[in-house]
């Protein structure tokens, strides 16, 4: 059974939903990224301590999983992990996603995975041309960086609800270590 889970994607693709999908199933901690790397203004912690903290909260631990890109601290990740999933969606979809996140969080209806409760939720140009040109630049690199991993297993999916975590984290016969689910 797979212990250490990183899950990859853009913003509002749903890795922290996932995240905490595979946490109920399985009782592991989850370690949202935006929570031990930014401020509660979203401004980032220095970059020079983020493997610091990354080792104090989970890369010496046997289990749990992490979510979030953060690509300064990905080769940790990816040494640490024993499964790695990427949410690959088109950008019209992350765009709606995280509108509709903003909207249900201002609005009191919906709380966001991931985030401490002194964070607002963020929603500006700044913000959406990141979403906006996520998949042109970053999803690239991601995809490439994924398909040289060799001994651990990934997964691409274009749909994280589909995903039956059961049989994701106990799946280990595969030959490849790379598939698409």
């Amino acid at each position: 059974m797979y212990k250490r889970i990183i899950i990859l994607g853009g913003s509002g693709s749903g890795k922290s939903t996932l995240a905490n999908r595979i946490s109920l199933h399985t009782n592991y901690p989850t370690y949202h990224l935006d929570n031990l790397l930014l401020h509660a203004d979203w401004s980032q912690k220095d970059k020079s301590e983020w493997v610091k903290i990354c080792k104090e909260e989970f890369l010496l631990k046997d289990e749990g999983i992490v979510d979030g890109n953060y690509s300064f601290v990905l080769e940790e990740r990816i040494r640490w992990a024993d499964l790695i999933i990427f949410i690959d969606i088109p950008t019209y979809l992350q765009l709606f996603n995280v509108v509709k996140r903003a909207i249900k969080i201002n609005l009191g209806l919906e709380k966001r995975h991931g985030t401490s409760k002194e964070r607002s939720e963020k929603l500006n140009k700044e913000f959406l041309e990141w979403v906006l040109h996520w998949n042109k630049g970053h999803r690239k690199k991601m995809i490439i960086r994924l398909s040289s991993i060799q001994n651990k297993k990934v997964v691409i999916t274009n749909n994280p609800r589909n995903l039956i975590i059961e049989k994701l984290l106990l799946d280990i016969t595969k030959t490849s270590p790379y598939e698409e689910a």
